[in-house]
C-alpha cells in the first residue's frame, strides 16, 4: 500500500478559537504554565483527547489542524455561507479595495471575534469582541459581521474606522396605532417638535418601552439611575411628554 503523506502546513486550515476567553488564539490550544509547554486537546464524548504539547501555540494549532477534529473544523469552514445582505458585500468589496483580508471563524458569524446577538433590539445585531493586553474588549454592535470583521481588520492595521463607528441615523417614526397617537403626533408638529425615535427600542421611540399591560413606560438614565417618568396609553403620548421635558430643561439650563 501507498504512503499517504500526511499534509503539509500550506495545506492545512489553523482553527481560530471560538471561545472568547482564549489565550492563544486557536482552538483546543492552552498554555501549560507548569510544562511551559502549549497543550493541543479536545473533548470527544466525555473524555478528554490529547494531542500532544508544542513549543509555540502555532506548532499546537498545527497539529490540532491534521487531526481528526481540525479537519472536521475545517471542512465547516468551507461550507457556502449564506449570502451577505447588500451591505455585508459592500464592506466585503471595501476590504477587497484595501488590501485587507477579514478574518474568518469556524463560529456562527463566519469571522473571528464577531457574535452574533439575535435578542439586540435594533439594526445592530452582530458585537466585536478581541482580546488586547490579556483583557477581552468590547469593540462595538455592527448591522452585519462583514462590517464587524471590516471594522477588526482596519483596526489591526491601524486605519480609519470612524464611516463604521458613526452613529447610524435615525429610525423612521412608527405608524400611530390609535387616534390618540395619532393626535400626540399632531400636536408635536402643532408645537414645533420632533418625536425622537430609536432603532433600540421595541416602541419607536426613544426611552419609551411597551410593556406586556399594553401601556408604554417612559424612563429615562439620570446620574447613573433609571428614572420612572410615567406610564401612557400610547408610545407617541410618552414621546411627546419625554420631548416636552427636554425642552424645559434646556431652557431652565440656559
Amino acid at each position: 500500500m501507498a504512503h499517504r503523506e500526511s499534509p503539509s502546513k500550506d495545506e492545512l486550515v489553523l482553527i481560530p478559537a471560538i471561545r472568547k476567553d482564549s489565550t492563544t488564539g486557536y482552538k483546543c490550544v492552552n498554555y501549560n504554565r507548569g510544562a511551559k509547554k502549549f497543550e493541543a486537546k479536545v473533548m470527544d464524548g466525555g473524555k478528554r483527547i490529547f494531542i500532544g504539547q508544542f513549543d509555540t501555540a502555532e506548532e499546537a494549532a498545527i497539529a490540532y489542524a491534521r487531526s481528526e477534529y481540525g479537519r472536521a473544523d475545517a471542512a465547516k469552514m468551507k461550507q457556502t455561507r449564506p449570502a451577505p445582505s447588500a451591505v455585508g458585500a459592500a464592506a466585503v468589496r471595501q476590504a477587497e479595495k484595501e488590501g485587507l483580508t477579514l478574518a474568518t471563524s469556524a463560529n456562527k458569524s463566519g469571522y473571528k471575534g464577531v457574535f452574533n446577538n439575535p435578542k439586540e433590539h435594533g439594526s445592530n445585531k452582530f458585537t466585536l469582541q478581541v482580546r488586547d493586553g490579556g483583557k477581552l474588549v468590547n469593540l462595538g454592535r455592527f448591522a452585519t459581521p462583514e462590517q464587524a470583521a471590516l471594522f477588526y481588520a482596519r483596526r489591526r492595521a491601524g486605519r480609519d474606522t470612524t464611516d463604521l463607528t458613526a452613529p447610524p441615523p435615525p429610525a423612521p417614526p412608527p405608524a400611530p396605532s390609535s387616534a390618540a397617537g395619532a393626535e400626540a403626533v399632531r400636536q408635536a408638529g402643532r408645537e414645533g417638535l420632533t418625536l425622537v425615535t430609536s432603532c433600540n427600542s421595541n416602541s419607536g421611540y426613544k426611552d419609551v418601552s411597551r410593556r406586556a399591560s399594553r401601556k408604554y413606560k417612559l424612563h429615562v438614565w439620570e446620574g447613573g439611575k433609571d428614572v420612572h417618568l410615567g406610564v401612557f396609553g400610547t408610545a407617541e403620548e410618552a414621546a411627546l411628554f419625554s420631548i416636552r421635558q427636554a425642552e424645559l430643561s434646556a431652557i431652565n439650563d440656559s
